[in-house]
């Protein structure tokens, strides 16, 4: 039975210890194939062989602004390669692609990549119940093209809104499963991957779509940090550390 509270709430209360019978254990999960994009990789092999080999994807450049404008840490992590994406394949219309958020549209990339990996051919899980459950706290592309009312045309709250960017996945492969974005911050796609084993489990869905995607395209966002003294300085996190002042915002962008 559901209980609805006052603030429109809906807990699932078990009624008895027994499980039902659509219930998956645990072990009944597996992730059968994942994608990413991240500073100086452009894989999850390169990104892997990188840890490996203990360097450094935090970098000072001018990939995003000049370093060290406004007084921000000179070194963040970043992903080389935005502007390229294949509207055609993904059936966006070019007038919608060049105002949607770069996150949407490497979020439909490393998708496809995943189901690839997973050995699953997309098309043969159209209209299938796969859920989408994205991880995504904020869209600084939205910020730039609605910043001018002369020029707003209503294409980047379709390709900016973060509601969009778990739906627009759903849309473009025809899953029929459960389809919402999770915004909590720094923990957004552990949540994600949380809701989305508890979803399977409980049968809403057969399997699922986990993503997650972090942009850092504007200083103006970076600075609202840097005045709650949140940065590190020396654009490095070091957690637990006596050293530590701050930590340094990266960006990815990953599905499983």
């Amino acid at each position: 039975p559901l209980n609805q509270t006052s603030d429109c709430v809906c807990i699932i209360i078990m009624s008895t210890s027994e499980k039902p019978s659509f219930w998956k254990e645990q072990d009944d999960i597996v992730i059968s194939g994942v994608s990413g994009r991240f500073p100086r990789a452009e894989n999850v092999d390169e990104f892997a062989d990188l840890l490996l080999a203990g360097e450094d994807l935090v970098t000072e450049d001018n990939l995003r602004w000049p370093p060290g404008i406004y007084d921000l840490p000179k070194r963040h992590g970043k992903i080389r390669e935005l502007r390229k994406f294949d509207s055609q394949f993904f059936s966006v219309p070019n007038k919608q692609a060049n105002f949607m958020d770069p996150q949407v549209r490497m979020l439909l990339e490393v998708t496809w990549e995943a189901l690839i990996d997973a050995g699953v051919n997309p098309v043969d899980v159209r209209g299938s119940r796969t859920g989408v459950f994205v991880g995504c706290s904020h869209s600084e592309t939205h910020d730039v093209i609605s910043s001018d009312p002369e020029t707003v045309n209503g294409y980047g709250l379709t390709g900016c809104t973060r509601s969009m960017f778990s739906n627009r996945i759903s849309f473009t492969f025809d899953f029929r499963g459960p389809s919402f974005s999770v915004d909590t911050a720094c923990s957004s796609s552990l949540l994600a991957l949380q809701l989305a084993v508890d979803a399977i489990r409980l049968g809403d869905c057969d399997s699922a779509i986990v993503a997650g995607a972090h942009l850092t395209l504007s200083p103006a966002k970076a600075l609202q940090f840097r005045r709650l003294n949140m940065l590190s300085d020396a654009g490095s996190c070091r957690s637990f550390d006596e050293s530590g002042d701050g930590y340094c915002r990266t960006e990815g962008v990953a599905a499983l």
